[in-house]
């Protein structure tokens, strides 16, 4: 990973336990405090972010989608309107 310049700052309110934990934890990693919070909430929000930006399907819900992109609907009165407008406005020049 590229070094980047560390300007922010970020603070935080924690009980006597769980500072208790983290330093400990900080300790086995031989890191500092401050390295082992911001390593273990990058890596969680890493995590977070790529599970919100993937679609999960159960087998059933992947079968509908392959299904309907197989056999599109025909277009509708308002689908037809719209794409007749993209046509008129020319708004793609």
């Amino acid at each position: 990973m590229a070094s980047q310049s560390k300007k922010e700052r970020l603070e935080c309110r924690l009980s006597s336990d769980d500072k208790a934990s983290i330093e400990a934890a900080a300790s086995l990693e031989k890191v500092s405090v401050s390295q082992f919070i911001v390593d273990s909430a990058c890596k969680r929000a890493q995590l977070l972010l790529e599970e919100h930006s993937r679609i999960k399907l159960t087998e059933q819900g992947w079968l509908a989608v392959m299904a309907a992109l197989d056999n599109p609907p025909a277009p509708n009165e308002p689908l037809q309107r719209a794409f007749k407008r993209l046509d008129e406005d020319e708004i793609w020049e």
